[in-house]
């Protein structure tokens, strides 16, 4: 299983007058950056099987940004097992109703996201950080993992930007020539 673990693009900052934090949405700059960014987690992921994503709007508006640029079809799966603090274990044996897909995505928050994926390497303290956009490919063998997976790749938003650039260069030198 190709697990896939992306954090929330920005969002409106915490302790904004009228957005209460379960409610703070993108903001018009985090919908811009995750749009780019999307493109290069299509040129480097491809599709996804499924998607999930913790309900608060920002993970969930940064899940429908991501599913529209790789073309996913299905329905994104939302699960408060993405919330922060939720335990672990509960989101692993959750994610194991569907491990006979190949390719999942997760969408959530910092920390936890860090946590998920460094306990998934075999690591118990956080080691893995996303920036805001930030996402990882980690290869398990089972789930609930039963031996460590491995960690593929991590790109930060920069990173995946400069992808998404190189795509737009390369697009647009076919389309002159």
């Amino acid at each position: 299983m190709q697990l896939y673990i992306l954090r929330h693009a920005i969002a409106v900052p915490r302790g904004t007058p009228g957005y209460p934090n379960d409610d703070r949405p993108l903001t018009e700059e985090g919908i811009a950056k995750m749009t780019e960014g999307a493109k290069a987690i299509k040129e480097t992921a491809g599709s996804f099987d499924l998607i999930i994503s913790s309900p608060l709007i920002r993970a969930l508006d940064t899940a429908k940004i991501t599913a529209e640029a790789t073309r996913y079809e299905n329905q994104i799966i939302i699960t408060e097992h993405l919330l922060p603090g939720s335990p672990q274990r509960t989101l692993f044996k959750f994610i194991a109703d569907y491990k006979h897909l190949e390719q999942i995505l997760l969408v959530g928050h910092e920390p936890h996201l860090g946590f998920i994926a460094s306990k998934l390497i075999g690591i118990d303290d956080s080691v893995i950080e996303f920036k805001k956009g930030g996402v990882c490919r980690i290869d398990l063998d089972d789930m609930p993992p039963k031996k460590n997976g491995k960690l593929i790749w991590l790109l930060q938003p920069k990173q995946l930007r400069l992808i998404s650039e190189k795509i737009t260069d390369t697009n647009q030198s076919a389309a002159d020539d």
